[in-house]
């Protein structure tokens, strides 16, 4: 899968992105990232680019870019539920992709606050090449005291696994801080 698929994709999923979301900015020691993330009901663009500042055994700074569809399902308050899917391309230790499937799930804090969890999994029959499993999980908590933009802190690890143990890498690893906006 090239580059410009995935940039196709995500232009095609373009009219979902009207759906409600979050947008974060956050780097951690060794790694930057950016994510979207929808919110409320129904279907919602889910985008992600992640770029490590450390160098693998090609001697390049591996990034991960992604672009997918969430959908919000009804439940209690105080709660989200979203569940779906996300096409990733990556560059760690050589050209690579991935069909990841996964979730998120956020619990409404007092104070203007919220927890959340999320993960997402592509084994070796979603991936390319010599690629056996790719793993994305974040834990963190927001704190919104506008309404419309928050500051979030949390842990990240984003780990690429490949045939030849030796080419396995983490792209994030570790904590993070960014800011927030919801739109």
């Amino acid at each position: 899968m090239t580059r410009y698929t995935l940039l196709a994709a995500a232009l095609l999923a373009m009219p979902l992105a009207a759906h409600a979301g979050d947008t974060t900015i956050a780097a951690g020691s060794e790694y930057r990232f950016v994510t979207r993330m929808p919110t409320g009901l129904g279907p919602g663009l889910a985008l992600d680019y992640i770029k490590s500042d450390n160098k693998d055994s090609q001697g390049n700074k591996p990034s991960f870019g992604a672009a997918g569809v969430m959908v919000g399902l009804p439940v209690p308050m105080l709660l989200r539920v979203d569940l779906g899917g996300k096409l990733v391309y990556l560059e760690a230790n050589g050209p690579a992709s991935a069909a990841m499937a996964g979730g998120r799930l956020t619990v409404d804090l007092p104070m203007s606050a919220e927890a959340f969890v999320h993960g997402f999994y592509a084994g070796a029959g979603a991936s390319s090449g010599t690629v056996t499993q790719v793993t994305d999980t974040m834990a963190g908590v927001r704190w919104s005291p506008l309404k419309m933009v928050g500051i979030e802190v949390g842990y990240r690890t984003v780990e690429v696994k490949r045939e030849d143990g030796r080419r396995n890498i983490k792209l994030a690893d570790g904590a993070y801080a960014g800011v927030s906006a919801a739109f």
